[in-house]
């Protein structure tokens, strides 16, 4: 059943990376058109900084979960110097039970900003008049994907597997 857990939570994993990637490859095309259309046609894109301020956060957000599965985050391990392995392995299971409950906290914020954007039909107030429900669902999707990864990790952290999964060729480099 918990192998089940983590191969649901790393096959999840996997497209909010897609479409971090996917996000990203799109906001730098829209800052490039940018770009061009300042250059080149001496007038700004209506949609260019507020499509690419909600790509940025969807590529943040959905970035922040696979970027935790594959050991991408910076973290300050001077406190697991001192310890043993077992000690290490604890710290490691308690600092992310605490990462869980502040993601959820993050969660339910996105959440209840997303219920309300969608109860009320809440727009962007700007030319283009966007629907908010589109950016802040990718804000949902990302910090339930982050909730997801840092149980996952605390499952095999628990079950004393590797917590950090890295690319093929990252443990070819190893």
């Amino acid at each position: 059943m918990l192998h089940g857990f983590l191969k649901f939570s790393d096959t999840t994993s996997w497209l909010a990376e897609t479409l971090a990637s996917i996000l990203l490859y799109g906001f730098c095309l829209l800052m490039l058109a940018e770009v061009f259309s300042r250059g080149f046609l001496a007038t700004s894109l209506a949609v260019s900084w507020e499509f690419s301020s909600f790509a940025m956060a969807g590529v943040f957000l959905l970035g922040a979960g696979p970027a935790l599965r594959r050991g991408s985050h910076v973290r300050v391990t001077l406190a697991q110097g001192f310890l043993g392995l077992q000690g290490q392995r604890w710290l490691n299971i308690a600092a992310t039970v605490v990462g869980i409950a502040l993601a959820l906290l993050v969660l339910i914020s996105f959440w209840s900003l997303f219920a309300n954007s969608w109860a009320r039909g809440l727009r962007q107030s700007s030319y283009t008049n966007t629907p908010l429900i589109y950016p802040q669902a990718l804000a949902v999707l990302g910090a339930a994907q982050l909730v997801l990864d840092l149980c996952a990790r605390t499952v095999r952290l628990w079950l004393d597997l590797p917590a950090e999964q890295p690319l093929a060729k990252e443990e070819a480099d190893a």
